[in-house]
């Protein structure tokens, strides 16, 4: 029925942003699109599984894959290719041009993942739920770690974290295996990090976190939508 909102899809899909506009003869422009297939046919169920700690054999691929593809498919991966450019003195990347850099980064990417730390976090009931963002993932530290870890948030309760090993650690357990149930104050930090990302464009929330999200320091500025989000910077959408 046509009420004058937009279609779901139109508000977290953008048709054809990865499409080839001059892929060589034989080349299915659609060929960068292709490749988050595995995780995005996979994924419902996946997140599913992770919340219930039921991991499967071949989980901890499709979660590498996951955590390898979150950023370099984010429309934010445009800006973010711009300044490396910049920075090595060069012209911004262009139509295919950014769209291979988007392959090249995704396999630099693939190697590193299992060689990090990984663990699960929880958000029990009496703890805040996780935030999550257009972007997908964020990263977390603090002011005197020399090094950051990233956090993608995979439902309202459930969370990965992946982080370069400190040899004072334990001896790491298999990836995934090491779940954690936060306090409210260690999720609610975590969130600050969500809510100070600079290339987020919405958050998307439960109906019951309107006053959490009041409480923010620059809630003057959060426009909440009870139908979804907007695409306009720092906006909510509430859902069920």
């Amino acid at each position: 029925m046509d009420n004058g909102f937009p279609k779901a899809e139109k508000l977290a899909y953008r048709p054809g942003m990865y499409r080839l506009a001059s892929p060589p003869p034989g080349v299915d422009p659609d060929v960068v699109d292709r490749l988050w297939d595995p995780v995005e046919t996979s994924l419902r169920d996946l997140a599913r599984r992770l919340a219930a700690r039921r991991l499967q054999a071949g989980d901890d691929r499709l979660l590498f894959d996951f955590a390898a593809t979150a950023g370099v498919r984010h429309p934010s991966f445009e800006a973010i290719a711009a300044d490396y450019q910049a920075r090595q003195g060069l012209p911004a990347l262009q139509g295919d041009d950014l769209q291979y850099a988007r392959v090249l980064a995704l396999g630099n990417q693939r190697p590193v993942m299992p060689t990090w730390r990984w663990r699960v976090l929880h958000s029990p009931g009496d703890a805040p739920r996780f935030m999550l963002t257009d972007r997908g993932w964020m990263y977390v530290g603090m002011e005197d770690w020399t090094t950051h870890g990233l956090l993608l948030p995979m439902g309202p309760r459930v969370a990965i974290l992946g982080y370069l090993d400190d040899p004072g650690l334990p001896p790491a357990r298999p990836p995934f295996e090491e779940h954690l149930d936060l306090c409210p104050s260690t999720v609610t930090w975590i969130n600050a990090a969500a809510w100070a990302d600079p290339y987020i464009n919405l958050l998307i929330a439960h109906p019951d976190d309107r006053d959490r999200l009041a409480a923010l320091p620059d809630h003057q500025n959060l426009r909440i939508n009870t139908l979804g989000p907007y695409r306009n910077r720092r906006s909510v959408g509430l859902l069920d």
